[in-house]
């Protein structure tokens, strides 16, 4: 499972910048529920991938914190993003 888990982990941080980008998109037109759909399964993707990362019996090249401290930052850049989006969007 540590290949799949590897590319899963490049997968998670390929989403990265484009969660981002959609959680600014999200907060200028005020689609609180989309937002929070989105950022729940990026979550879940960093969450399941660190899991299979830490349950690997192998050796892997991605260590299981390296998909966690990105995670982090990306959510909060997302939710800064969103709050910026909303903060200056019309919300038609």
């Amino acid at each position: 499972m540590t290949g799949l888990s590897v590319l899963l982990a490049y997968a998670g941080w390929a989403a990265a910048p484009l969660v981002a980008y959609a959680a600014l998109s999200h907060g200028l037109r005020r689609a609180g529920r989309g937002f929070l759909v989105l950022l729940a399964g990026y979550s879940a993707l960093v969450w399941l991938t660190w899991a299979a990362l830490r349950a690997g019996t192998a050796a892997a090249s991605v260590a299981p914190v390296a998909v966690l401290v990105p995670w982090a930052g990306v959510a909060v850049l997302s939710l800064l993003l969103y709050a910026l989006g909303a903060w200056i969007g019309g919300g038609e």
